[in-house]
């Protein structure tokens, strides 16, 4: 099983490979250090910054499919039942997100 993380520039940041096929992305992420470091804050992660033409200050995050905890670092889709609209959007926008990681891997593979 491998899992990884990429940045939005398609670049591999974290990758775990050789663990126990039966294990889903998320039970693989919680046994790592990574996870570890991350939730006592050891990894030296930028400060938030605002968003682009806005002045509202947003940490620094991942996204992660629904097996996923949420966390103030990790950014999961809405459960399937009774979205509203702006839910519906959110997980949209969060899926698209999520390409970036499954393009990474295209792009690793074409090479």
């Amino acid at each position: 099983m491998l899992l990884a993380l990429t940045d939005v520039d398609y670049k591999f940041l974290y990758v775990d490979v050789g663990t126990d096929r039966c294990s889903s992305d998320a039970r693989i992420f919680s046994a790592t250090a990574f996870r570890e470091a991350l939730e006592i804050n050891n990894l030296g992660l930028p400060e938030p910054e605002p968003l682009p033409d806005d002045d509202t200050f947003v940490s620094f995050f991942m996204i992660g499919d629904d097996a996923f905890a949420l966390r103030s670092w990790m950014m999961k889709p809405f459960p399937d039942r009774n979205m509203t609209r702006q839910q519906h959007i959110f997980n949209y926008r969060l899926s698209r997100a999520r390409h970036v990681v499954e393009n990474a891997f295209g792009i690793m593979a074409s090479r």
